[in-house]
């Protein structure tokens, strides 16, 4: 499979805000080192590893990696692809403006349906309780997963509509529950306050990286009030930008993610399982003729 890198000149590609001159990766580089970030700074940030900021500042990695650390890099910076990307064109929109207080669009990627079907195969939720919702996003998947599955939920978004136009760190009421897809970089923050909010239990889901990390083991895993009772990692990336988050079969990516589970009242360590989502991965058809069979 080609690289960014490998397949850049050919495509009609633009990245904006980036500092310095010469190719993309290069200038992904000038811009973390303008910024005095290292690597491991960069992949804290964007959410992904740090050999991934390695690997694209040497020509190589995906688009979803380049956008995800471009987002790190310089909030300003938009992705403008031309007509020959045209089909692929909704994975390189803008990566967003951040504000300290918003979720940037470079923060909202769609859970895909089947992500959540199998958290709820494997977590025990009380249909009688309401589940909270706090980012819901326009795509609304996890929401609409936990209703085909009879629960009550409420669902806020702070680029929501009407009532449901919220912050998250705004809502003080309480839920049962809380479970959501949080914006990568506020999950810490996320993490703190849906302590406050929910009575019983949380699921997060967020890279399987995150179980690294000073900070977070001293402020979050550490926590004995309300602990981290299981890690539910899932053995296939999951593609976050792909075309239909509701189809019943999901893309895969290089973003090994987990369904983080926290439970009031756990006790002991908590436990690491794993969810074989290998068969809910969606095959793509193989090439024929004398190109494939040259390939």
């Amino acid at each position: 499979m080609a690289t960014l890198g490998a397949v850049e000149p050919h495509i009609v590609l633009h990245v904006t805000a980036l500092n310095g001159s010469g190719s993309l990766q290069e200038r992904m580089k000038q811009t973390r080192l303008k910024r005095g970030k290292r690597q491991s700074d960069i992949a804290a940030l964007a959410g992904v590893a740090v050999n991934t900021v390695r690997a694209l500042e040497a020509g190589g990695g995906s688009v979803e990696m380049m956008s995800r650390v471009i987002a790190a890099l310089e909030p300003r910076a938009k992705i403008v692809v031309g007509k020959m990307a045209r089909h692929r064109a909704r994975t390189f929109l803008s990566v967003g403006t951040r504000r300290a207080d918003t979720r940037s669009g470079s923060d909202y990627y769609v859970t895909p349906a089947p992500i959540t079907r199998l958290l709820l195969d494997n977590e025990h939720f009380h249909a009688e309780h309401t589940i909270l919702e706090p980012a819901v996003g326009e795509a609304r998947s996890i929401e609409r997963v936990l209703k085909e599955r009879g629960y009550r939920v409420v669902s806020y978004d702070i680029h929501g509509q009407g009532a449901e136009n919220r912050c998250f760190f705004d809502v003080n009421e309480t839920y049962h529950s809380v479970v959501t897809n949080p914006p990568f970089n506020k999950h810490m923050a996320f993490i703190r306050h849906a302590k406050k909010v929910a009575t019983s239990k949380i699921a997060m889901l967020l890279p399987v990286t995150y179980l690294t990390g000073a900070a977070r083991h001293r402020t979050i895993w550490s926590d004995k009030d309300f602990p981290l009772a299981r890690v539910h990692v899932l053995t296939r990336g999951v593609n976050f930008i792909a075309d239909d988050p509701h189809a019943d079969k999901f893309e895969t990516a290089q973003m090994y993610c987990a369904w983080y589970v926290f439970e009031r009242g756990h006790v002991g360590e908590p436990v690491v399982r794993w969810i074989d989502n290998d068969p809910h991965v969606a095959r793509r058809r193989r090439a024929h003729g004398p190109l494939a069979a040259a390939a």
